[in-house]
């Protein structure tokens, strides 16, 4: 009897055991069969379709923020290196990371309590990567400063902006159209989550734990391995035709990156090399890809890096930059005003000029 009872213990433990081992494999199982991807890209599209909204790049101007400094309701968030920062920044704009952004928004500061958030970088690039992801994540408040840190002062624009124009390849770009890829798939994303905003959640502080200088390319280094690259052409067709990078494909701004568009002509097995007029649109595109997986690269400044004077000439003022843009608005000088301040030598007196124009 004894041992009926105990054979007949035994076999119950082993019928539980079996149990549990059969529906955390049948879990396993359903979680495999998520397609993460595919659940992000229809909560984003379903949310706000930031990559493809009509008003991305959701600018802010210098002057804008400048002329509400007094007692405004404007948060200035920089993003640039400590450094940078250091050398000269916006009065009240406080340094983050792009890696500390998500932590700052959700616990140091209420965002929604601001009626604007302005991004800034040293020309527009990283400050709207940053900014885009920031919306995708439903902070509606959230703008990008046109040009940058370059459109603040010259000082900055020297070392940026005007630094890198260049009119490189004016009369040599291709007039050969590439195709797109047949449609493949989406990344495969392994966050572990199942609904669309953890999803996002997860993937945008992967996309913001990055370093920029890995990002950012220069278009030589694009054309000297162009084998290694998908280049795509962010401009509307009618530019593309007229003349390109080599072997660029074209993909239609505000419109391409939908699901029954054209996402799925984009490789997953090598690098996203996206480029626009100045760098500042490419950038929201690339904030959304690498959200969604792709491994992408941003093509530093644009067309304006290898064809300035056409975009010049022939396009409208925001696709080039020029001197028109740059205000130079007051700079606080943190590191300069205590390196001068115990030399005992006065600061340099910054000219401010009235703004102008521009868009």
């Amino acid at each position: 009897m004894i041992t009926f009872l105990k054979n007949t213990s035994l076999a119950l433990t082993l019928m539980v055991f079996l149990a549990a081992c059969s529906g955390t494999q049948k879990e396993q199982k359903q979680t495999s069969q998520i397609n993460e991807a595919e659940i992000l890209l229809q909560y984003l599209e379903e949310n706000g379709d930031i990559v493809n909204h009509p008003d991305i790049p959701f600018f802010i101007n210098a002057e804008e923020i400048h002329n509400s400094q007094n007692g405004s309701n404007i948060l200035v968030v920089d993003v640039r290196s400590p450094r940078d920062y250091r050398r000269g920044h916006i009065a009240h704009a406080v340094n983050v990371q792009p890696a500390d952004i998500l932590s700052y928004f959700e616990e140091s500061i209420e965002p929604n309590s601001f009626s604007k958030i302005a991004i800034v970088c040293n020309n527009g690039q990283l400050s709207g990567y940053v900014a885009a992801i920031l919306r995708m994540l439903g902070y509606n408040n959230i703008f990008n400063m046109r040009f940058g840190m370059s459109a603040w002062h010259d000082d900055i624009a020297r070392r940026h902006w005007y630094a890198n124009i260049s009119d490189d390849l004016l009369g040599k770009l291709e007039t050969t159209p590439h195709p797109k890829n047949e449609p493949g798939s989406l990344p495969v994303l392994q966050t572990g989550n199942t609904d669309g905003y953890s999803i996002l959640r997860s993937r945008a502080a992967e996309a913001l734990n990055i370093n920029w200088e890995d990002v950012v390319i220069d278009y030589l280094d694009v054309l000297e391995q162009l084998e290694d690259y998908y280049l795509v052409n962010y401009w509307p067709i009618s530019l593309y035709d007229q003349g390109h990078l080599p072997g660029a494909i074209q993909y239609n701004p505000k419109k391409a990156f939908r699901s029954e568009e054209d996402i799925l002509t984009l490789p997953t097995d090598r690098p996203l090399v996206v480029y626009c007029f100045t760098g500042q649109n490419a950038a929201y595109a690339n904030a959304f890809l690498a959200v969604m997986g792709y491994d992408i690269r941003s093509l530093e400044y644009g067309a304006n890096s290898f064809i300035h004077q056409t975009m010049l000439l022939t396009q409208p003022p925001g696709r080039a930059f020029s001197e028109r843009h740059v205000k130079n608005f007051p700079l606080q000088r943190d590191g300069l005003q205590q390196m001068t301040q115990q030399r005992n030598v006065p600061s340099e007196k910054v000219e401010v000029t009235t703004a102008q124009g521009g868009c």
